[in-house]
């Protein structure tokens, strides 16, 4: 369980630092299409369709610094109203990144399923081998201690490793 927080502590400092990177580069790109648009038109930001990502701020550094600063959520991510195109394009951000965190992440929590679902099933022994160790216990009741031989003709049975066979007579006789 421990790996498991480690891992999504990770996961989530990951995250922060790939949205961090790509909405600033969202940002970067529009504010730089911006610029292209109204160099090409000579149109002001406020003329057109509509508002764009620069109506508040003219300065891209400001914009930058202010973009995580939760004072704005609107839409949940602090980018204020968003044009169809801006959030279609913030979707897509989301998608590529969900993508590469999932792939990047995907070997160690199957490693980590597989750790959790090992420790679960633990201790619980096949019906047909726990038979043969129940057999064998029930024939020599007055000594349940087998000896290296039966041991090793017990691990030949069941296919258990010999700490295994330790193990369960030791529980056996605690619990009888």
């Amino acid at each position: 369980m421990t790996h498991y927080v480690l891992l999504l502590c990770s996961f989530e400092e990951q995250l922060q630092q790939h949205v961090r990177v790509h909405a600033m580069e969202a940002v970067m790109a529009c504010w730089e299409l911006e610029q292209t648009l109204q160099s090409l038109t000579g149109a002001s930001p406020g003329e057109g369709t509509g508002a764009t990502m620069s109506d508040d701020e003219d300065n891209p550094v400001d914009s930058e610094s202010n973009m995580f600063d939760g004072n704005d959520v609107s839409d949940g991510m602090g980018f204020g109203m968003l044009t169809e195109g801006e959030r279609s394009l913030v979707e897509r951000v989301r998608q590529e990144l969900k993508h590469e965190l999932k792939q990047g992440y995907r070997e160690k929590l199957v490693d980590i399923r597989e750790e959790i679902l090992r420790k679960r099933r633990a201790g619980k022994l096949p019906g047909d081998t726990a038979s043969t160790l129940k057999a064998w216990w029930q024939a020599h009741a007055k000594w349940p201690y087998p000896t290296e031989e039966d041991k090793a003709r017990l691990v030949q049975e069941t296919g258990l490793q010999l700490k295994q066979i330790n193990n369960w007579f030791i529980n056996q006789r605690k619990r009888n």
